[in-house]
């Protein structure tokens, strides 16, 4: 709700932010962190300390003495739409330009 937020301002360099992200699949360390049941699947997602160098605001650490991180994935999503945004506009522009040179080919 716009009523709880202050201080708004656009996401600055989307399209930058998400080609930094780099993308693994991964298999969950069970056998050093039982505890945390942890899936057997396979997995998919980002390295929270290197997602923390480009995005702080979507990485959660724990209030413990280990500080483990977590990727607040849900977060991402407003960068994505952003990029997506920024990039339409690279490709409407693109397109702009190459309407004009076929029309001056035509001349």
């Amino acid at each position: 709700d716009l009523r709880f937020k202050t201080n708004i301002t656009p996401i600055e360099n989307p399209l930058q932010k998400v080609l930094q992200l780099r993308g693994v699949n991964f298999d969950w360390n069970k056998n050093a962190f039982p505890e945390r049941s942890f899936s057997e699947s396979k997995a998919i997602g980002f390295i929270a300390q290197e997602v923390e160098k480009i995005l702080p605001e979507v990485v959660q650490t724990e209030k413990t003495p280990e500080g483990y991180k977590a990727v607040q994935y849900d977060k991402v999503v407003a960068l994505l739409v952003e990029a997506i945004k920024e990039q339409q506009k690279q490709i409407d522009c693109l397109k702009r330009e190459l309407k004009k040179r076929k029309n001056n080919l035509w001349r």
